[in-house]
C-alpha cells in the first residue's frame, strides 16, 4: 500500500529560509562565504556562478512577495552585468571584491547559472534587459563555444582536460526556466540536445550510472575518473528528466526510474540516509562524506518519484529531517549564525566547517520549491502556488549592488 500523501513538509524549511537565512543573507548577497561568525570572506575573488545563484534566490525569494528581495536581486543584476558582461555576449568568469575582471575566461557552468538566474529575474517582469541578455547568450554558446561532438567546450579560450557532464547538466535546467518564462522554441531545441546528450553519452546503460568525465568524443574518461559516480548529479537529473518531460513532452519516465535505481541502491546510507559524496560505477563507496547540496537534491528527486508512484514520503521526510537536523543547524555557541549552514559532514556524520559558501542556498532554495509544489499542487510540477512569507526586516540602508 502507497504511503499517504505528505503533509505540509515544506513549512519547517519554509520557516527557516524566509525567517532566518533570507534576513541573514540579504546583506551579503554577493560575498564567497561567510565565516563561522557569520562575517563576509573574501578569498580575493567573486565567482559569475555565485552571483547568478544567488540572483535566482532573491528573485524566488521576490515571486513569492518577500518585502525587499526584488532590490536585493536587482542590486545582484546591475552588479553582474556592469562588471561581468562581456560585449560578446559572454561572461567573465571570476571578478575581484571591487568589481574589476579578474578572470575574463568564459566558463560553460558560469553560463549556464546566469542563464538560469536571468531567466527568474525575467519572471519578475518590468525589465526586459534579461531576456536580451539570455539571448546574446545563447547567442555566444552556440557561435563561440559548440563543440562538433556535441554539447559545448567547459570554458572559452579552450583548456586542457575531461570534459563534463556537470556544466551541460546546468545548462539544460537553465533552457528549462528559460523555455518556462519565456516560451521560445530555441530554450526548448537546447534542452532536447542536452537531454540526448544525457541519453546517448552521459548514462552507461550496463551500470545505469551517470558519468562525470569525458574524452573529448564523449567516451568515458579511462582510470578512476571514469568510474566517479556522483548520487547528488543522478538526482539532480532525475528532476531535470522529468521537468523536461513537463514542459517539452519527451517522454523521459525510463531515464527517470534508471537513476532512481541507481540512487536507491547505492547512492544513500541505509543506516544514516545520508546521501553519499561519491559512489563507483559498481556502487562500492569512495567516499563516505556527505555534502549539503546532494541532500537537497535527492530530496527534489523523491518528490518526483512520489509523484510517480506514491510511495516516497518515508524518504523524503528521512532525507528533511537530516537537512534541518544535520545541516542547518549551527554547533554549540551559535557557530555558524542561524540562517546559515553546516557544507558538509565527514565519513562518520561529524561537521567539517570552516566557511558556509554561499552556492549552497541555490540548492536549499529548490528544494524548498520542489517540496512546496508536492504540499500546494497535489503532484502537479508544472504549478507552484505561493503562499505569502513572512515579510523581511528592513535593512539598516538601501539595498544596493552587492558588497
Amino acid at each position: 500500500m502507497a504511503d499517504p500523501a505528505p503533509a505540509d513538509l515544506s513549512a519547517p524549511l519554509r520557516d527557516w529560509i524566509f525567517g532566518l537565512a533570507l534576513p541573514l543573507w540579504r546583506h551579503h548577497p554577493g560575498c564567497e562565504s561567510l565565516g563561522l561568525d557569520g562575517r563576509p570572506r573574501e578569498p580575493g575573488f567573486r565567482r559569475m556562478r555565485v552571483q547568478a545563484r544567488q540572483l535566482y534566490v532573491f528573485s524566488e525569494a521576490a515571486r513569492r512577495g518577500v518585502a525587499g528581495a526584488e532590490a536585493v536581486a536587482r542590486g545582484i543584476h546591475r552588479f553582474m552585468s556592469a562588471r561581468g558582461a562581456r560585449p560578446d555576449g559572454g561572461w567573465a568568469r571570476r571578478l575581484r571584491p571591487d568589481g574589476t575582471v579578474l578572470d575574463p575566461a568564459c566558463d560553460l557552468y558560469d553560463l549556464a547559472f546566469v542563464l538560469f538566474g536571468l531567466a527568474h529575474l525575467d519572471r519578475l517582469g518590468g525589465d526586459p534587459e534579461p531576456r536580451r541578455q539570455a539571448d546574446r547568450t545563447l547567442a555566444f554558446l552556440r557561435r563561440v563555444m559548440a563543440h562538433p561532438a556535441g554539447g559545448f567546450v567547459d570554458v572559452w579560450p579552450p583548456a586542457s582536460g575531461w570534459r563534463q557532464q556537470n556544466p551541460h547538466m546546468h545548462l539544460l535546467e537553465a533552457a528549462l526556466a528559460q523555455l518556462e518564462v519565456g516560451g521560445h522554441a530555441r530554450w526548448a531545441e537546447l534542452a532536447g540536445e542536452m537531454v540526448a546528450l544525457f541519453r546517448d553519452r552521459f548514462l552507461e546503460a550496463d551500470s545505469g550510472t551517470l558519468g562525470e568525465y569525458f574524452a573529448e568524443d564523449w567516451n568515458r574518461a579511462a582510470g578512476i575518473d571514469g568510474d566517479k559516480v556522483e548520487p547528488g548529479h543522478q538526482a539532480e537529473w532525475i528532476w531535470l528528466l522529468d521537468r523536461h518531460q513537463a514542459l517539452v513532452g519527451e517522454d523521459t519516465a525510463t531515464l527517470v526510474r534508471t537513476l532512481d535505481h541507481s540512487c536507491l541502491a547505492h547512492g544513500i546510507g541505509l543506516q544514516t540516509g545520508l546521501v553519499r559524496d561519491e559512489v563507483g560505477r559498481d556502487g562500492s563507496l569512495r567516499l563516505g562524506s556527505a555534502r549539503l547540496w546532494p541532500q537537497t537534491e535527492m530530496l527534489k528527486a523523491q518528490c518526483v518519484l512520489h509523484r510517480l508512484d506514491g510511495d516516497r514520503a518515508s524518504l523524503i521526510g528521512r532525507i528533511l529531517g537530516n537537512l534541518l537536523g544535520r545541516y542547518l543547524v549551527g554547533l554549540e555557541g551559535g557557530v555558524p549564525p542561524p540562517g546559515t549552514w553546516i557544507d558538509q559532514l565527514d565519513a562518520f556524520g561529524r561537521p567539517t566547517i570552516q566557511a558556509v559558501p554561499t552556492s549552497s542556498f541555490y540548492h536549499v532554495m529548490s528544494a524548498w520549491v520542489e517540496l512546496d509544489c508536492l504540499d500546494r499542487a497535489g503532484g502537479d510540477a508544472t504549478a507552484v502556488p505561493v503562499r505569502p512569507p513572512p515579510t523581511l526586516p528592513r535593512p539598516p540602508t538601501a539595498p544596493g549592488p552587492p558588497a
